[in-house]
């Protein structure tokens, strides 16, 4: 601490940063030099917010490039995730330099430290991403196929997953599922028309899905046969299934999950609530309830 004090005191940290600024990739040297300014700025000495554009544009480009240094990748990736969890200014000019989408091409390498750097700032992104951007972050991890990447790259990778590995991955999982949080405590209004249309929407894929919905059927006896539908489906109330939405948690959340699962995978919900259907009552899991 004595040398670092020191050290900052004669300037050290502003000669650091200019080597860096200077875009001068001398290999190694430049490795010492990000190792030797991460670590003088954890004494907390200095102000983060200190940093100027040009230093945070030039430890971006690391990242950026398709080919440079290990070391200088990976200490470039922990200063950018120390800038975005140290300051809201520097969070604002990392996340114009640095996109989550190009971070995830650093996640199909074969070094688990990269990788474990790549998440830990698409998590620090994340964090600090304003409530409305967290959800639009979420649907690009999502389109570039982020899930398959860490399933095939890192969970099925030929080296076992280390301890900050298995932490950083933990954070990336709690910050998603946080995004469901509003939905899951959102309770279902039983006089909303788009939201009963659902229900009915699980009620025909599973039931009838060749039948003509402008059936001459007669009020009374389609009342009935929806009220033996919804009991099949698992719904407590088969003659009104939207009260069952009107409990949080889950909420909506529920209804959303059972529509994804009849619309993508139709085969599988059809199967499940037949099955289910045609079981004794003391071996029943009724595919509402259990939803």
């Amino acid at each position: 601490a004595t040398f670092a004090t020191e050290f900052i005191n004669m300037e050290g940290i502003f000669i650091l940063t200019l080597l860096v600024e200077s875009g001068t990739n001398f290999g190694e040297m430049l490795a010492f030099t990000l190792t030797a300014f991460l670590e003088l700025m954890d004494h907390g000495i200095v102000s983060w917010d200190m940093i100027s554009t040009a230093f945070i544009k030039q430890i971006a480009s690391y990242v950026n490039q398709t080919t440079v240094d290990a070391s200088i990748l990976q200490r470039s990736l922990a200063i950018l995730e120390s800038m975005v969890l140290n300051s809201q200014s520097l969070y604002k000019k990392v996340a114009e330099e640095i996109t989550v989408g190009q971070l995830i091409a650093h996640l199909q390498v074969s070094n688990q430290e990269i990788q474990t750097y790549a998440i830990a700032l698409i998590n620090a992104l994340f964090l600090k991403a304003p409530e409305d951007r967290r959800q639009e972050m979420s649907n690009i991890l999502a389109q570039k196929q982020l899930r398959s990447i860490i399933l095939n790259h890192i969970i099925r990778g030929n080296r076992p997953i280390k301890t900050e590995m298995a932490h950083q991955l933990y954070v990336l999982q709690v910050l998603t599922f946080n995004l469901l949080e509003e939905r899951m405590m959102t309770k279902m209004d039983p006089q909303d028309q788009a939201q009963r249309d659902i229900i009915f929407e699980l009620r025909r894929v599973a039931f009838d899905a060749e039948s003509d919905p402008n059936s001459s059927s007669s009020l009374e006896k389609r009342k009935a046969m929806y009220t033996r539908d919804y009991k099949m489906l698992g719904f407590v109330n088969h003659v009104n299934p939207a009260l069952d939405f009107t409990q949080t948690p889950p909420g909506m959340l529920a209804l959303d999950n059972m529509l994804y699962l009849a619309k993508v995978h139709q085969d599988t919900y059809i199967r499940i609530v037949l099955e289910n259907s045609s079981r004794e009552d003391k071996h029943e899991c009724p595919f509402g309830r259990s939803s």
